[in-house]
């Protein structure tokens, strides 16, 4: 039977493959002016299209902020990169932060398994960058995801959005998942 903190572990895989897979769901009408978002605002928050998005400081402060309807005109005006790229590759790089981070600090690092491994070398690349980053004859363990294998070869190449796609990385939350629930 796992561990708590490897339980925990497993709980977070999950728990950031269903924040991007629902972040991903909410780009695609996000970019498309055809879309009734602005309904959603209306009905459920009672806001109009002259309403400002208001994004609060820490000490409780209002930020400015637009109104709705040109925050809408814009995002669906902006590149397909801007929007579902760069948001999708934000979230993985901050999903394999916060995964690798949470390994390590539970003190569950195995060196001999290539999952982890490769898990530890994705979290220093999406944490400084987003690009692999292989000296000293690194990577020393073999690191592999799903037949995806780290080499030296791939040192300063994109990590996130690059060797790691969307797939790839919702495979890499559910094998950690699982391997911590073993």
């Amino acid at each position: 039977m796992p561990g708590i903190e490897a339980e925990r572990i497993a709980q977070l895989g999950d728990e950031l493959k269903i924040g991007f897979c629902g972040l991903s769901l909410a780009i695609l009408p996000l970019a498309d002016p055809r879309q009734p978002l602005m309904a959603i605002y209306r009905d459920l928050y009672e806001q109009t299209a002259d309403s400002p998005l208001v994004i609060y400081r820490n000490d409780g402060t209002p930020h400015s902020a637009e109104r709705l309807t040109d925050i809408f005109a814009k995002a669906s005006s902006t590149a397909g990169a801007g929007l579902g790229e760069d948001l999708l590759n934000f979230a993985t790089m901050h999903g394999a932060a916060r995964l690798g981070d949470a390994i390590q600090r539970a003190g569950l690092s195995d060196r001999t398994s290539p999952l982890l491994q490769f898990v530890r070398h994705f979290r220093n690349a999406c944490a400084h960058g987003n690009r692999w980053h292989f000296q000293n004859g690194e990577p020393r363990q073999p690191a592999e995801l799903r037949g995806i294998v780290l080499t030296s070869a791939l040192h300063g190449s994109k990590a996130a959005g690059g060797t790691v796609g969307a797939g790839d990385y919702l495979d890499m939350l559910d094998d950690v998942a699982a391997h911590f629930r073993a």
